[in-house]
This record gives C-alpha cells, structure tokens and sequence, in this order.
C-alpha cells in the first residue's frame, strides 16, 4: 500500500473510532430523536478535479503510459452533474448508489513518439482528444452497531468505470478510438451520526487490492467520502459531500490491453430529498 493511501486509511479509521468514542462517553440521552431518513436523494454539482493515466497495450507489446494533462493537455478540473441514492432497507442493512459523468477535451503537439495499440503517433504530431468517464458506483452497507443517534459498520461493493477515449492527430491522420470498462472492488467502514437535529453526518472509507498475473488482471483503488446534510423544511434539504478516489486498473487477458488509472477529489453541492 502507498503511503499516502495507508496515512488516509488510517485518518479515516481513528477519526470514526473519535467520533463514536465520543458518542458513547456521553450516552444516548433520554431525548427521542427524529427518526433518521431510510431512503434519500442527493442532486447537484460536483466541483472535481481528476487527474489519470492511460496505456493501450498492442499485439507487439507494451504501449506509451501517457499523462492525460500533461502529455495531452486535458483540463483538470470539471464541474459535472452528480446524483446519489441511499436506501435503508432494515435496520441493520442499506444500499447506495450514485453516478456522475466528466467529459473533457484537450489538443497537445507531442514532443516524442506515442505508441498507442499498435498504432505510433509520432513527435511533433498535433493530438486532439476526447475523454469521458462515467462512474457509476454501487455499495452495500452492514450497520453491525446502530443506536438511535448513530450507525457504525461496514460496507462493500464496486465502482463501475466507463471510459471512452479517442486521439486524432494532425497532418498524419493516425487514430484510436477505444471504449473500455472495468468493475472496481471495494470493502472499508461506513458511519451515520446524528449532530443535531434536522443536521446529519455520513461517510465510509475503503481499499482493495488485488493482482492476479495468470489471470493477467490488477486492481488498487483507495475511496474516501463525508457527507453533511441539513434538511430545513420536512424532507428537503441541502448539503455538501467531499470525496477522495484514486484507482487503478490494468489487464492483459481481455478486448482491452492496458492500464487505466484515475484519481478524483472534489466537494459536491446538492439538494436532498429524505424520507
């Protein structure tokens, strides 16, 4: 594991345990509590900023890892449509789902030979690209601690990527269009607590990691997102959701050759609608 990624685990994982220590130190109080919503939707603008790379392996071997900013002059940060659902289904279990899609664009004149597949663009070409990724994610929660204020356990599930990338470059003409997706494991801890009344905190932290050289299959992805949403008339509300993803996908036994790696952060704004 990273360091980064291990000092980020670790962060999330004392700062549950606080939080709850907390909790528990000053005892559920004999005050009833509202009832938590058990089925909620979160639409807005997510403010991201995403970084990745790519690399297209060919039947000859090993294709270019490319720097998608720095390499080919895609734009770092987006601001896209982001829409989210979180079901609780029983007491002890729940289910949430959210998707977004950021599409960007760039053109770079090229200072070496790129090999992409089996196609190489060579220097000094004029690369105009495309790319788009939906993400569509999808987590399944076991609150294995649940009280009237707050919820603690874990969660497991997989985020679902769909690129799509083509590179046209200018005067040779030389393309590449692929379209590739891959499913992405994770398993971490999720927490709800109840700050005040009306005002409700989430947020779940996970890593997986996996390699597979027969099957010709890696995976690496560290997740991290906190939610606050205060609701101020009956069942709508408004909040704000940071979020923290880094991935990594690369396959050798498949109709895509290659790595895919992706690394996303940014604050969300959206209104709720919570039952």
């Amino acid at each position: 594991m990273r360091p980064n990624k291990l000092f980020l685990m670790w962060g999330v994982l004392l700062a549950v345990v606080a939080l709850n220590a907390v909790v528990w130190a000053d005892g559920e109080t004999a005050k009833v509590w509202p009832k938590k919503p058990a089925f909620s939707v979160r639409l807005g603008s997510y403010f991201a900023s995403s970084a990745g790379q790519i690399r297209v392996d060919g039947e000859n071997g090993e294709g270019t890892l490319i720097d998608i900013q720095n390499v080919l002059d895609i734009p770092k940060d987006a601001t896209v449509f982001r829409a989210k659902a979180d079901v609780r289904i029983a007491k002890w279990f729940g289910v949430e789902g959210e998707w977004y899609r950021v599409a960007r664009s760039g053109s770079s004149t090229i200072d070496r030979d790129i090999t992409v597949g089996d196609v190489v663009f060579p220097i000094n070409e004029t690369v105009s690209s495309n790319f788009t990724q939906n993400y569509l994610d999808l987590a399944l929660k076991f609150y294995l601690f649940h009280r009237e204020r707050w919820d603690l356990g874990l969660w497991a599930g997989a985020c679902l990527h769909f690129w799509k990338f083509s590179l046209n470059a200018d005067p040779s003409g030389l393309a590449v269009d692929k379209d590739p997706w891959a499913p992405v494991p994770a398993f971490g801890v999720c927490f709800n607590y109840y700050i005040l009344p009306r005002l409700y905190l989430y947020g779940k932290a996970g890593y997986f990691k996996y390699s597979d050289s027969s099957a010709g299959i890696h995976f690496d992805s560290t997740r991290f997102d906190i939610s606050a949403d205060y609701y101020f008339w009956k069942s709508l509300g408004v909040g704000v959701t940071y979020e923290y993803y880094d991935t990594s996908v690369e396959k050798s036994n498949s109709n895509y050759k290659g790595l895919l790696g992706a690394k996303t952060q940014g604050f969300q704004i959206y209104g709720v609608i919570g039952f």
